[in-house]
């Protein structure tokens, strides 16, 4: 259990940190996208305005203005005339004929007017004033439109480029977010013993607590059981002595479920092996036979035979008696307690459903049924009994043997289902 919430405790953690990673390093990423988008529109712009030319002189009142705070000044930094001079474009004019003329293309790398001419036709085709078109490694954005003349142009500029640097960061923030999470794991495993070390400490400490309790606790009942069958002997029968025998065995199995669920939380004291889940369940289904009988309830069973499962013999004993036990105590009176073992669609879990009519819970909140103590009346005056720990001592049982128990309601019925790995 504890090495449970440990692992829990550094899942949680490392979630928190990729949350925050995410959300830092996206926003940042996110920017970058934005900045570049933007930068390609502005060069674009220009390009347009000057019909295919761009000088540090014409950029000017695109990259200048420091107006706007957020994209040009905080965002993009103050405007260097030289910046103009990275970027890779070429300008084409297109006659009614629809022959291209290259007008510039002296800011790209060895580019043939031949391609130049099948790139400004594949832009043409599209019918659109703007858009993007591939060649080789490099990705250009065209915008078409009309010169001062009325001449058909068209301005294309290499976003390949513009967006290296978003590239880059996306892949640096990928690759860094991942070590980060490693390194902070990492870290996490080797502290997170020390970090709940007080919590260890208390548990430890309930645990010896309710062990010494019980054993400090058996020896008056002793005395107090041996003390009422003296009573009797001699004569003095009575309805207190029987009430007194009622409370005495009611607290002697309560201190023994205690003791039993302190140990069960130490799995290191629970030895699995290879156990006839069958046959188990056909010894308890027969040992409880009589008492549904006695409570005129409906008993059906249905064992699938041969299902071994990784458990220890005696644990899987009491959760199946548990789940009986819950069953005939919670049935509606004549009412209904079905148990079926089973093996999964696949054959590699067995899986115990022990069921009975229980009209009155379906508005119940079973999110609660598994905790330590936990009643539905809160009075603790229900006249069904019980102590609120045999259900959650079957859990802890069984997950002890890496299984699953779960709870649900269906139509007047309450269906609790153990799902064991089946042993090979």
């Amino acid at each position: 259990m504890i090495q449970k919430f440990r692992w829990k405790f550094i899942a949680i953690s490392v979630a928190s940190l990729l949350l925050v990673l995410i959300i830092t390093l996206g926003s940042l990423v996110g920017i970058t996208y934005v900045q570049s988008q933007n930068e390609v529109n502005r060069v674009l712009t220009v390009l347009v305005e000057n019909e295919g030319h761009l000088s540090p002189h014409n950029a000017q009142p695109a990259f200048g203005n420091q107006n706007d705070l957020i994209n040009r000044n905080f965002l993009g930094g103050r405007y260097n005339p030289e910046a103009v001079y990275q970027y890779r474009y070429f300008a084409v004019s297109v006659d009614p004929s629809h022959r291209v003329n290259v007008i510039n293309d002296t800011n790209v790398y060895k580019l043939k007017n031949t391609e130049i001419g099948s790139l400004t036709h594949q832009a043409l085709d599209n019918h659109n004033k703007t858009g993007t078109v591939k060649t080789g490694q490099n990705e250009y954005v065209y915008r078409v439109f009309r010169s001062n003349t009325g001449q058909k142009m068209v301005v294309f500029l290499n976003k390949t480029l513009i967006y290296n640097r978003f590239w880059l960061l996306f892949r640096v923030s990928i690759a860094s977010g991942i070590g980060a999470l490693i390194i902070f794991a990492i870290v996490l495993i080797l502290v997170s013993g020390k970090a709940i070390k007080p919590i260890v400490d208390t548990y430890h400490k309930q645990q010896e607590f309710i062990t010494n309790a019980g054993h400090e606790l058996k020896t008056p009942l002793a005395v107090i059981s041996a003390n009422t069958e003296m009573e009797e002997m001699l004569g003095n029968n009575s309805e207190w002595n029987e009430s007194t025998k009622e409370q005495v065995a009611k607290l002697t199995k309560l201190i023994n479920r205690l003791i039993a669920l302190a140990r069960a939380s130490e799995t290191g004291e629970i030895t699995l092996s290879k156990v006839d889940f069958s046959q188990i369940v056909q010894n308890s289904t027969k040992d409880f036979r009589s008492v549904m009988k006695k409570n005129n309830l409906v008993y059906q069973v249905s064992i699938r035979e041969g299902i071994n499962v990784i458990a220890e013999k005696h644990s899987l004993t009491e959760i199946v008696n548990i789940l009986l036990d819950n069953a005939r105590k919670y049935c509606d009176p004549h009412g209904k307690v079905q148990v079926r073992l089973t093996r999964s669609t696949l054959n590699k879990n067995a899986i115990l459903r022990v069921s009975n009519t229980y009209k009155e819970g379906k508005n119940e909140d079973y999110s609660h049924f598994f905790d330590r103590f936990y009643r539905e009346d809160e009075s603790h005056n229900s006249k069904k009994g019980g102590f609120g720990i045999g259900l959650a001592m079957a859990r802890e049982l069984t997950e002890a043997f890496r299984g699953k128990i779960s709870v649900s309601h269906n139509g007047d019925e309450i269906i609790f289902r153990v799902n064991l790995k089946i042993a090979k």
